[in-house]
């Protein structure tokens, strides 16, 4: 009798198990890939609506009142929704500003419940200098210096 070559039905179904037991792993990792990578997204672009914002209370002519405010924007084809705690600090010329951005979930038009991220910034008062020299007083000055 010839020996024959081959692989048993037995052999052939744990290599077959084995390999849907790998390729299922291989899909988790996949898909939890994607999810990560839809969330460092997600988080960059609210931590530039966070900076945004703090860079317009430090713009903002006014000094920033106490409490907390809000608002809506868009930014990278999603909606946001930035909240702002505003607290006095222990020099009274400084305000510490806690900004929490929110993504906006499409369908129900509300913000998630988590923050997707939290931005903390200081915002100095703008004082007038009391004793500035007039350009003209400057001007006058180097010609002096130059003589």
């Amino acid at each position: 009798m010839k020996a024959q070559h081959g692989f048993t039905l037995i052999e052939v179904l744990i290599a077959t198990a084995v390999l849907a037991l790998a390729l299922g792993a291989f899909i988790t990792s996949g898909a939890r890939y994607a999810d990560y990578a839809r969330y460092i997204h997600d988080r960059t672009i609210a931590q530039w609506v966070a900076r945004n914002q703090l860079v317009e209370y430090q713009l903002a002519p006014q000094w920033p009142g106490t409490g907390t405010e809000d608002g809506d924007t868009s930014m990278g084809t999603l909606d946001w929704r930035w909240v702002a705690d505003i607290q006095e600090s222990p020099d009274p010329d400084v305000r510490r500003i806690d900004l929490r951005v929110y993504r906006i979930d499409r369908e129900t038009g509300e913000p998630e419940a988590d923050s997707t991220a939290l931005l903390s910034g200081f915002v100095t008062q703008r004082i007038d200098p009391v004793n500035e020299p007039d350009a003209d007083e400057i001007g006058n000055a180097d010609d002096e210096q130059a003589s």
